[in-house]
């Protein structure tokens, strides 16, 4: 999470936004951390699909409500559904993502459709579509 998500989550009224740079697999086993946030919402750096699953049975291993910036694939991957029950699992599809990798200028990024992955978010849809913050829809 960048200092501008930062301002802007602490703006819509999230006082107690948790950014440093830190362990996760120590930070999600730490009891007393973890009793104290709500929500996690993050789009770590993944850098092997290993890793992906690896965060994801840490956070469902949590019980804590999560949401991850995911390939859109995620709602299909056989181990999702064996980690996270599926009746607690919803989607924010964004109109469009701006994904750039250190590096990777002319290169085309491996995957291009994302949806923020949630769980235990009690949103009031299970599919959620966001707008640009222009009103745009991304066409």
């Amino acid at each position: 999470m960048t200092a501008r998500a930062r301002s802007h989550l602490r703006a819509l009224g999230f006082a107690n936004v948790v950014h440093d740079d830190q362990d996760f697999f120590v930070r999600v086993r730490d009891k007393k951390f973890m009793a104290s946030i709500d929500l996690i919402w993050d789009n770590p750096p993944y850098t092997t699909p290993d890793m992906k699953e690896r965060v994801l049975r840490a956070l469902a291993a949590s019980g804590k409500p999560f949401a991850m910036l995911l390939p859109i694939s995620i709602l299909h991957v056989a181990f999702v559904r064996d980690v996270v029950d599926m009746a607690h699992v919803q989607a924010i599809v964004p109109r469009r993502a701006w994904v750039k990798k250190r590096g990777t200028e002319d290169k085309e990024l491996p995957f291009k459709y994302l949806c923020w992955f949630c769980f235990k978010a009690k949103l009031a849809r299970d599919l959620l579509f966001a707008e640009d913050e222009d009103g745009a829809d991304g066409d």
